[in-house]
């Protein structure tokens, strides 16, 4: 999952509207907003309005545009805000757009391109983009606009994709200017229960009192059930959960330090080798469990891990000719071992979602600073840095440090605890007190490496700058990794947990269930027989 921008090119909602490429004469909305034009709100409502509405169509047949940015919105010789083909994106330049399951690797949809129109509608009106969070940013606090727009800019900018409207529910407020649903009418009934005789209408009366307790005990019984298979379904999965993110991350420690030119040190292939092992080992007992799906992505990594063994073997021999074929190899290992996660059930129990979003959000993550770490080493051992570099090594950072503060947010306070320890209390605003990342930002302000290199040789006793920087880097990410692993065993254990409590809810919610309809069926059978007594009578 190594960081990258989207793809330009998956605009299918283009098509769909008939829009092929640029249209003739257009201007693009980021030309107007880097030449500082005003935008005010009705004109900012009037184009998001049009861009909704060119977005309905293709939403309507499930095609996702997934690269709306200003860049790819223009106007055409009539003043309309039409969609339009844009170059790719350079990197860091569409973080700003990206919804939050784009930037973790998740299942796009159409809510997908409704928060990516938000970002560029709170743009519009703030004149800079939203910042990232785990809560909208509310264009309201920034500037003064109507409520009904501080209202629907919100609910596009909504972290859950269910949350969010849909294009046409974009257009409807921003074209009627609807500020709040109409009150609902409540009919109220006038049936009157009948009165019969006095032991018929006692026993009625009596079944009429046991029978909600029958229907939220069978209704109780059923959601306890439900919740107790999915749970069960998840339990074998989340069991390998910790060795997995252990393996992926010691495969990446390995596989930076291949990156930066260096030799792979013995204690880290002996670490990994008790990673691999445990793994195996999980894995066995996931086998049993008769789950296709998390069967395939562990049979394709274990291959992955079987073509490594060569090579890592070659590795304790000092043998390093074949590194950049092998290299993609280790990131398809380190991939599918991070991807298991997503492989977890959507949990109904809040702290069991939260807890799984969070392990989620760590891979593409931890890949970031994979990513930071290849630039950083290459610069180290070269003296020097190039703008491309600056550019790449900032967008890799600003994205460590915006997704550092939401994991930090999300995360179990004994989590938190954990991730201040290994950061002196700054991971939620990027570790910036972690020695290796203090480098990276005199790097990003000094646009240079020339004073560090120098800093980094004459505290290494003869090592060189790139090894001296990548030793501490992999030391964060050794500290990472621990904190990491224990907060996929506690999902681990809180599942297994949740699943005994489901099940002993099942049962008692059965047990009365089972004795409410007995006790109605005896009822029943009463009033049956007074009516025929009635009748006799």
């Amino acid at each position: 999952m190594r960081f990258r921008p989207p793809r330009a090119g998956r605009q299918h909602v283009n098509r769909s509207t008939g829009q092929d490429g640029p249209a003739p004469d257009s201007h693009s909305l980021a030309a107007r907003l880097a030449r500082g034009h005003r935008i005010s709100a009705d004109e900012a409502s009037d184009i998001v309005g049009q861009i909704a509405r060119v977005l309905m169509g293709g939403h309507a047949e499930g095609q996702v545009h997934g690269d709306i940015r200003p860049a790819t919105i223009g106007f055409g010789k009539d003043g309309r805000a039409v969609l339009v083909a844009a170059p790719p994106p350079r990197p860091g330049e569409s973080m700003a757009y990206l919804s939050p399951e784009q930037i973790q690797r998740q299942r796009v949809g159409t809510p997908t391109d409704i928060y990516s129109l938000g970002a560029v509608f709170f743009e519009m009106l703030a004149g800079r983009p939203p910042y990232a969070g785990p809560d909208p940013e509310r264009v309201g606090s920034v500037v003064t606009v109507p409520g009904q727009i501080d209202g629907i800019v919100t609910a596009m900018l909504a972290e859950n994709p269910g949350a969010r409207p849909q294009a046409e529910e974009v257009v409807t407020v921003l074209e009627s200017e609807l500020t709040a649903p109409p009150k609902k009418i409540v009919r109220t009934t006038s049936a009157k229960a009948r009165r019969a005789r006095a032991a018929p209408a006692l026993v009625g009366v009596l079944m009429l009192l046991l029978l909600p307790g029958l229907v939220l005990g069978g209704w109780s019984a059923v959601r306890a059930g439900e919740t107790r298979a999915r749970l069960g379904d998840a339990e074998p999965l989340a069991e390998i959960l910790p060795s997995s993110v252990a393996l992926a991350f010691d495969l990446s420690i390995e596989r930076d330090a291949l990156r930066g030119g260096g030799r792979v040190p013995e204690e880290f292939l002996a670490v990994t080798d008790e990673s691999i092992e445990a793994w195996t080992a999980a894995v066995k007992r996931l086998e049993r469990g008769g789950d296709p799906g998390p069967r395939r992505r562990t049979e394709r990594t274990a291959a992955a891990l079987e073509r490594l063994s060569e090579f890592r073997s070659a590795i304790r021999s000092g043998d390093r000719t074949n590194i950049s074929a092998d290299l993609a190899t280790y990131t398809n290992a380190v991939n599918g071992l991070f991807d298991l996660t997503a492989e977890l059930p959507t949990f109904d129990e809040e702290d069991l979602a939260r807890q799984a979003r969070n392990l989620e959000a760590i891979g593409p993550v931890a890949e970031v600073l994979g990513f930071e770490r290849k630039i950083m080493a290459n610069a180290l051992r070269r003296g020097r840095i190039s703008d491309r570099a600056i550019a790449e090594l900032r967008a890799a950072q600003s994205s460590w440090a915006t997704n550092s503060e939401s994991i930090y947010r999300e995360a179990e306070p004994g989590t938190r605890q954990a991730l201040d320890a290994i950061s002196a209390r700054s991971f939620e605003y990027g570790s910036y007190s972690v020695p290796s990342q203090r480098v990276v930002l005199r790097v990003l302000n000094a646009r240079a490496v020339g004073d560090v290199v120098e800093q980094l040789e004459d505290g290494g006793e003869g090592t060189s700058a790139d090894q001296v920087w990548l030793a501490d880097a992999a030391t964060f990410v050794q500290d990472l990794r621990n904190v990491v692993v224990d907060a996929a065993q506690k999902l681990a254990d809180d599942i297994t947990r949740e699943h005994d409590e489901a099940k002993s809810r099942t049962i008692a919610w059965g047990t009365f269930t089972g004795v409410m309809l007995a006790v109605l069926v005896a009822l029943g059978v009463v009033l049956l027989r007074s009516r025929g007594r009635s009748v006799d009578a």
